[in-house]
């Protein structure tokens, strides 16, 4: 096995195998938004055929080198083509893909490396064994194969609730087809939270991505004026809760459920099989979530640093209100 930059004349392949294997996350159209600061890997078996992929973003700080997932993206792989079928060969293949992409992060030698690894990981041994954390996240999945009714049987009363009191106080959905609502509820929720956000990027998902067959978003509306919102992209099966924003002073509990419920029902319509909510470990955040009725599945992610760069990131958290 082998990983390495992929040439222009195999970005094609890689495509196919990114949309049977992985998600859109993996394919160019998506990384492409990224500029140079993304590398596209292409995972190669020992006949030099191309198999599989991952993603790196690259980013700089005070001139050292940082290793991550891409913006706004879940995870960055990797994604494969297993041919083996014994279990325990689909184990070391897997293992070999790993081992790899082990070894091309040490080759690199970033200060910093943060990946958060596709769902369909579940061995990370060779990290672990390299020195890197290993550690376990949560996301929660909406099966869109179930009875719209058994959908909102699941959710939590809580949940239920608060849209039946959005609806009783006059508020009404609105399917989005102009994402400025989108940016500008997502900009001022950061902004609220003291969060940053790269504009750039945010611009790159919305204005140029973003279109009818791979993308969807919601409005509450109080009377004439948007209160929340949200924005999901999906592939041909998956759809993902990726971008969310409120008005603060017009803020209601059922607001962005309300907006919620809806993306989940057109996902359901457009035939997709599942919606992802892409998780958060954050506790207001994972309630919020869970009160949708999703079934809540784990995924891994893999951290490493330079001691003293893991000493200052360890001081800022602990000096953090």
């Amino acid at each position: 096995m082998k990983i390495r930059p992929l040439e222009p004349s195999e970005r094609s392949a890689y495509d196919v195998l990114a949309r049977r294997h992985g998600t859109l996350f993996n394919t160019t159209e998506w990384l492409v938004m990224f500029g140079e600061q993304i590398k596209v890997l292409g995972i190669f078996d020992n006949g030099h055929n191309l198999v599989g992929g991952v993603s790196l973003y690259q980013d700089r700080r005070w001139g050292l080198k940082i290793l991550r997932q891409a913006p706004f993206s879940p995870t960055c792989g990797p994604f494969m083509q297993v041919r083996a079928r014994n279990t325990v060969a689909v184990i070391e293949e897997r293992r070999k893909v790993m081992d790899c992409l082990v070894d091309y992060l040490n080759e690199e030698a970033p200060v910093l490396c943060m990946l958060s690894l596709d769902k369909n990981i579940t061995d990370a041994l060779p990290f672990y064994w390299q020195g890197y954390k290993v550690v376990l996240n949560y996301t929660y999945l909406i099966d869109l194969t179930l009875p719209l009714d058994q959908i909102n049987k699941n959710m939590s009363p809580t949940r239920r609730n608060d849209m039946t009191k959005a609806i009783r106080d006059g508020l009404i959905v609105r399917q989005l087809m102009d994402y400025k609502t989108v940016r500008h509820l997502v900009l001022a929720t950061f902004d609220r939270q003291r969060k940053s956000v790269n504009d750039t990027y945010l611009e790159a998902i919305l204005f140029r991505y973003a279109h009818s067959t791979n993308s969807f978003a919601f409005s509450t509306y109080q009377g004439n004026e948007p209160i929340a919102a949200c924005f999901v992209v999906h592939d041909t099966e998956t759809a993902y809760y990726l971008l969310g924003g409120y008005n603060e002073e017009k803020r209601h509990h059922g607001a962005g459920a309300l907006a919620l419920f809806e993306a989940i029902k057109h996902a359901q319509k457009l035939g997709l099989k599942r919606f992802d909510f892409e998780g958060s470990v954050i506790p207001d955040i994972e309630r919020y979530f869970r009160g949708f009725g999703g079934q809540l599945i784990p995924y891994l992610t893999v951290n490493k640093a330079w001691l003293p760069i893991e000493l200052a990131l360890k001081f800022i958290k602990r000096n953090t209100f």
